[in-house]
């Protein structure tokens, strides 16, 4: 994985989140969420923020989003280039929504619309807040989507998201962010609900828009590992608390607050700011010469495609298999 540029202090300041508090109404009472967190993102700069669930991650790009529900009472400041974006009409908020600021999620299934193809809703952002007809909007859908690398965009562009895998579909949600070119990315763990070679190709691609676009990133995540891997800085979050902020570096080699040192010390092997944990990771050591508990040779799975075998028009004229697998040995 290539890592992000060094960290630059003069980077002007996108984003400015100050003194941020939510709270939620309910039949019980009203519970506070966000307690009075400030933190700053830079033009072109990742900012990690960290925490275990229910730490008020996500709740914090929703509120930057202005995506909270009617029950969330909020109060401080967002700044976004020097706009104010708390008091903003819902319709204000829509303009921004795309054109200065996305926002993609954890799972991509719940995302898209699974009644539409893929193309129109990459599309559809381009139609609705810059007017584009549909040709031409199809046409810049493509483009995204070679972007954003989904293999044969094309054809992809007339598949529905259960015809894609979940790589495929977090790739198509990206596309559907960056589709008015947007300078402010929210990724709210992207990546949790995939394995871990898929996930390094997301946080790549993340890390490509960055450097080829200066788009800025604050990349939500309960996992400090992918954050010390992308980030140039890490807020780490605590019952609505911000504990503690600062470039990774310095953060994941000297932690000022304990729960920062809990994090670190809960990880699968020692946590290298800055490093990918593929070259950290001394994996199988010491056990070359163990005798395997696995072994598999010329493994091939296949599957029988839905109307294979049946007479045309009813399905295909022959058998018809994909197959899934093929001749694998480990």
């Amino acid at each position: 994985m290539n890592l992000p540029a060094a960290e630059n202090n003069l980077t002007p300041a996108l984003l400015e989140v100050r003194d941020l508090e939510v709270s939620f109404d309910s039949a019980v009472g009203c519970t506070r969420v966000l307690k009075k967190i400030s933190f700053d993102l830079g033009q072109g700069e990742i900012v990690g923020i960290v925490g275990e669930s229910g730490s008020g991650k996500s709740v914090s790009c929703r509120a930057i989003m202005g995506l909270l529900p009617d029950t969330a009472s909020v109060s401080g400041s967002i700044m976004l280039d020097g706009k104010e974006l708390l008091g903003l009409s819902e319709q204000s908020l829509r303009l921004l929504r795309g054109h200065e600021m996305s926002m993609i999620f954890q799972n991509p299934s719940s995302h898209l619309d699974p009644l539409m193809k893929i193309g129109q809703q990459v599309s559809e952002p381009l139609i609705q807040l810059r007017g584009m007809a549909a040709k031409p909007a199809r046409a810049a859908a493509i483009e995204r989507l070679h972007e954003v690398q989904l293999d044969h965009a094309e054809r992809r562009a007339g598949n529905y998201p259960h015809q894609l895998s979940g790589g495929m579909k977090q790739r198509v949600l990206i596309a559907a962010a960056m589709a008015c070119e947007p300078r402010l990315l929210l990724a709210d763990e992207p990546t949790t609900a995939l394995d871990v070679t898929v996930q390094a190709r997301i946080l790549d691609l993340l890390l490509e828009l960055n450097r080829s676009r200066g788009l800025s990133i604050i990349l939500v995540s309960h996992d400090l590992a992918v954050v010390a891997q992308v980030c140039h800085r890490v807020v780490v979050m605590r019952h609505g608390e911000i504990v503690e902020q600062g470039h990774t570096r310095e953060v994941i080699n000297a932690p000022q607050h304990a729960y920062t040192r809990k994090l670190i010390e809960s990880q699968p092997g020692r946590l290298v700011a800055i490093k990918p944990v593929a070259e950290s990771a001394n994996i199988g050591s010491g056990h070359a010469q163990s005798p395997p508990l696995l072994e598999i040779e010329h493994l091939c799975v296949e599957f029988t495609l839905p109307g294979a075998g049946l007479p045309w028009p009813m399905g295909n004229r022959g058998k018809s298999v994909l197959r899934a697998v093929n001749d694998v040995s480990l």
